[in-house]
């Protein structure tokens, strides 16, 4: 979890400075998992439900794919609420995220 934080952190800073309003589930609940030893079903009853409170009201998800990405439960089930929700998906590589500005238009 570490090097995916890790990632997400730089993504999220990139996006940042080039004017993207980014916020990652996995960088803010890292350091809460660190300090306060939240269990696998503490993270799940209780971080989940405050992610999904702030996806339901941004403009889209943007899924980094990296090691892990597809077998983690938290991502599939943000995921799941945005096709339910109708809420914009769009799959980044972070080794192709000098190539981003533009395309990555949510409404």
């Amino acid at each position: 979890m570490q090097e995916r934080a890790r990632i997400a952190a730089h993504v999220c800073g990139t996006l940042l400075r080039r004017g993207i309003h980014a916020w990652s589930p996995i960088v803010h609940n890292h350091a809460l998992v660190r300090d306060f030893s939240f269990t696998l079903e503490e993270r799940r009853s209780l971080m989940l439900p405050f992610d999904f409170t702030l996806l339901r009201k941004s403009k889209g998800m943007i899924v980094l794919t990296i090691p892990g990405w597809k077998e983690s439960y938290g991502v599939n089930a943000e995921i799941e609420l945005c096709s339910r929700e109708k809420i914009p998906v769009v799959y980044v590589n972070p080794d192709e995220l000098h190539k981003l500005g533009a395309e990555i238009s949510l409404p």
